[in-house]
């Protein structure tokens, strides 16, 4: 009888170990996904004008000038006078790869201006500029390319010395 239980036993283990087997091998299988990316091409800026603040006569106070988002018209401190009209706001367009891609914009918060040595030597005092966008998204649309402004406050100095004062300053466009 123990010789038989252990024959029985035998054979269970044996078709116990068989069903695990064909199970395990039921449950594994494998199959191929895909992988693919899409390249674009990169945002493109079109910078039409920089900012220009004109014309400015300095006088023994320092003054500022604001160039506002929405026009071409400074605001000029009474420390200051603004000669002429040919200040313009900074402008600027933005392309994409696709209609609707969302397009975040940034730009250096300040820009210093800096001028040639003056006549007779020495060095003119740098000006400043706080800089800001009329936007800082926009969704792309081929059709109808949206400008975008750039404004700011320009600082000059009391007895700012003549010449001309340039400076520069980036602007960023990444899709969102």
């Amino acid at each position: 009888m123990v010789n038989k239980m252990k024959i029985i036993l035998a054979g269970s283990i044996a078709a116990a170990s068989m069903i695990s087997g064909t199970a395990q091998a039921q449950v594994s299988t494998t199959e191929p996904v895909t992988a693919e990316a899409e390249i674009i091409v990169p945002v493109a800026i079109t910078v039409d004008s920089g900012i220009n603040f004109g014309l400015i006569a300095s006088t023994a106070n320092q003054g500022t000038v604001q160039l506002p988002l929405g026009s071409n018209t400074r605001i000029c401190s009474a420390q200051v006078t603004c000669v002429g009209t040919g200040a313009t706001r900074g402008e600027f367009h933005v392309s994409a790869a696709s209609e609707d891609a969302l397009i975040d914009l940034t730009i250096d918060p300040s820009v210093t201006l800096t001028a040639p040595p003056p006549v007779g030597g020495g060095t003119a005092p740098n000006m400043s500029a706080t800089l800001a966008l009329s936007t800082a998204q926009i969704t792309f649309d081929p059709l109808a390319l949206e400008a975008v402004f750039v404004g700011g406050t320009l600082t000059v100095g009391a007895n700012q010395a003549q010449g001309v004062y340039t400076g520069s300053f980036n602007v960023t466009a990444e899709y969102n």
